[in-house]
């Protein structure tokens, strides 16, 4: 893969715009990181290209924004390899500034698309508040901008979004409640919505990424008509027939559930109720529509063959990674004083402790692969990957002369199919938390690839 230069691209996105038969899909995209939707978009364009179709998806406004941090570099790497100029600016601060508001008037985006942000959802946050959270409130910033763009006269049509699966089950205290929020914030402003929860490396791709996949048209489309006539036939809809399922194949694991769901969110929010054991009611695919739910859960469909989602017939692993790698910066590598460390912090425990309240409980974790298996998809990536102290969380590889090491940046980078070298110039840290944060551009191709048939 390699990357287009600003200029040419940037060229081509004003260019593109004047003529008359611009793509199907003008997208702007909120929350844009380093470019993983956009990359996806621009992958999808050229696999239609080579089948003779023409283009579907422009992305023509984009904004990225990290508060309190002077850097910006998830969107200095967004414009530097997508060539399309980011809105480094507060989205509330947009929101507010009608010049911005009549550029988009201009640019009239008929898709939405966004990683809204997700530390207040994460597993990874132990304390994640959901909605409530500072990152997670940002929903708020997508349903007004979908509000603007309604009251502009000019419906968003179709919004795609990605979040971590723990959202289907947040908070901790209401598991549910805020993906019930969500669901009704989305019908109150006329849109259908189905979700449903990929696990990357199930369809081949390199990493064990687990994420929930958002679709949602507006009523002014005919594939909201879809939506509601699937109603009457939900459950082969959801594991056969809709859009995510077609893009990534699943198969059901339980048993449908439904449930009323209205349009007012803060009245979702006062009437939604857990499980009678205290889980949440959505599962891991499910339909919003008319005021009411449709959900089961689901786990992947056995693929044989990776060709259409991965470009080969077996699935990518982490032994791929590696096997791509020319040269691994010497502080990868593990001093044997180290060995100890990582030994224990990736071995099982049964640690005594006792809680502030002094409840006496064991903490036990189990083993994990050490070194990891290179037969296997990478794990889930967080923020924290790369950095030399022992972590339980890290990679850690046996090299081609029998040394253990962890990953390089850029086999952090192949891990989401983002061309080496896609983060270069900055720091290990740096490149961890964006990539960490990032969205997989090749689960985003093969969805987009659905949605423009």
């Amino acid at each position: 893969m390699s990357f287009q230069t600003n200029q040419s691209q940037q060229t081509s996105n004003q260019t593109n715009l004047s003529h008359s038969n611009r793509p199907a899909f003008r997208v702007m995209e909120m929350f844009a990181g380093i470019g993983g939707f956009h990359q996806g978009l621009q992958r999808a364009n050229s696999a239609m290209r080579a089948l003779a179709h023409p283009a579907s998806f422009q992305v023509v406004w984009a904004n990225q924004w990290e508060p309190s941090r002077k850097a910006q570099h998830a969107a200095d790497v967004y414009t530097k390899r997508t060539g399309l100029q980011v809105v480094n600016r507060d989205i509330n601060d947009v929101l507010s500034d009608s010049a911005e508001l009549q550029r988009l008037d201009d640019l009239a985006p008929n898709m939405l698309i966004g990683g809204f942000p997700c530390q207040d959802y994460s597993v990874a946050n132990t304390g994640a508040a959901g909605l409530a959270g500072a990152k997670g409130s940002l929903w708020w910033s997508i349903h007004q901008m979908l509000q603007q763009r309604l009251d502009a006269g000019a419906p968003i049509e179709t919004v795609l979004l990605e979040n971590v699966d723990r959202i289907l089950a947040s908070p901790k205290g209401a598991p549910g409640s805020d993906f019930a929020v969500i669901l009704a914030s989305l019908q109150s402003l006329g849109y259908a919505v189905m979700w449903q929860v990929v696990n990357a490396a199930d369809y081949g791709y390199p990493q064990r990424r687990r994420r929930c996949y958002i679709l949602a048209f507006h009523e002014t489309t005919g594939q909201h008509a879809e939506c509601v006539d699937a109603a009457d036939q939900a459950r082969a809809w959801l594991v056969q027939r809709s859009p995510l399922a077609r893009a990534f194949p699943v198969q059901a694991d339980g048993r449908l559930a439904s449930f009323d769901l209205g349009d007012d969110f803060q009245e979702a929010q006062r009437q939604y109720r857990t499980t009678s054991a205290g889980k949440t009611q959505f599962g891991s695919a499910g339909l919003c529509v008319g005021g009411h739910v449709w959900t089961i859960p689901t786990k992947a469909a056995s693929v044989s063959d990776c060709t259409e989602f991965v470009g080969q017939p077996l699935p990518l692993t982490l032994g791929d990674v590696v096997a791509g790698t020319q040269h691994v910066p010497a502080s990868c590598f593990i001093d044997d004083g180290e060995l100890q460390r990582w030994t224990y912090l990736k071995g099982a425990k049964c640690i005594p402790r006792v809680a502030k309240t002094g409840y006496e409980y064991n903490f036990t974790e189990g083993a994990m692969p050490f070194p990891d298996r290179l037969d296997r998809a990478a794990r889930t990536v967080i923020t924290s990957e790369l950095g030399g102290a022992a972590s339980r969380t890290r990679h850690v590889v046996r090299h081609s002369d029998g040394r253990l090491r962890r990953l390089s940046a850029e086999e952090l980078e192949a891990t989401f199919q983002f061309p080496r070298g896609y983060t270069s110039g900055l720091s290990d840290a740096q490149r961890s938390l964006l990539l960490g944060n990032a969205v997989m551009p090749g689960v985003i191709e093969r969805l987009a690839r659905v949605i423009a048939a």
